[in-house]
């Protein structure tokens, strides 16, 4: 039996961190879905990591859902970690470019419950973990973030409704879990913009107040049971 995994944005910070610790485990699969390959990942045989270069503002291409059929088998044990998520523009509603706000729909919502349609479409007799890396900003309104936000919000409802919808089934388990603010690039990114609260990340910053994202992902692994 194999586990499959599969993460979006595995290339830095808790998608590296998750892809980490998965490459530990002997009998695991992983599907790396990111825009670039780390370098400490390069020297890693591709019947162990499988890197498909992806742009997650552009839709799925067929050979990347076609890989995901061909390396999964049955009785593989697969696992999706919604982690890649983009959190410009930071900026007032009313200052947006079009553009930018069909990124933000389709990095953050769209292409994930596009690829959790997939999955569940054509492993339905695999057992499948199904992950939603949450925030607190699905729920706290903070100004300037309004995209990302509600794109957070609407992957926190739509993972609650996955759960209605497969209380009954044994071969699903679904979870959102929300890491805490990690020390990544992200909140560099966060850091670099002015809105109402940057202060408040930055004294997160200055006074070590950020999570660890290698001890976050070891949290959500054995949150999620992985290791039983």
């Amino acid at each position: 039996m194999k586990k499959i995994i599969i993460i979006t944005g595995a290339n830095r910070g808790l998608g590296k961190a998750l892809a980490d610790i998965a490459l530990k485990d002997e009998n695991t699969i992983i599907i790396s879905l990111s825009r670039s390959l780390n370098a400490e990942h390069k020297d890693i045989s591709d019947n162990k990591l499988i890197f498909i270069k992806t742009d997650l503002s552009n839709s799925f291409s067929d050979s990347t859902l076609e890989i995901i059929r061909q390396k999964t088998h049955s009785g593989d044990v697969v696992y999706f970690f919604n982690n890649a998520s983009i959190i410009l523009p930071i900026d007032k509603i009313g200052n947006f470019k079009e553009l930018d706000i069909e990124k933000s729909i389709k990095v953050n919502v769209q292409n994930p419950v596009n690829l959790i349609n997939f999955l569940l479409s054509h492993f339905s007799k695999n057992k499948t973990i199904l992950v939603n890396i949450s925030s607190g900003a699905g729920y706290n309104p903070i100004q300037f973030w309004s995209l990302y936000g509600a794109s957070k919000a609407y992957m926190k409802l739509f993972f609650k409704v996955l759960e209605e919808e497969n209380k009954e089934n044994r071969y699903i388990s679904i979870y959102s879990i929300d890491p805490g603010v990690l020390d990544t690039g992200m909140q560099e990114v966060i850091r670099d913009n002015i809105f109402p609260s940057q202060d408040y990340f930055k004294f997160l910053k200055e006074n070590n107040k950020l999570i660890n994202p290698e001890d976050a992902a070891l949290s959500i692994f054995n949150e999620i049971n992985y290791y039983e």
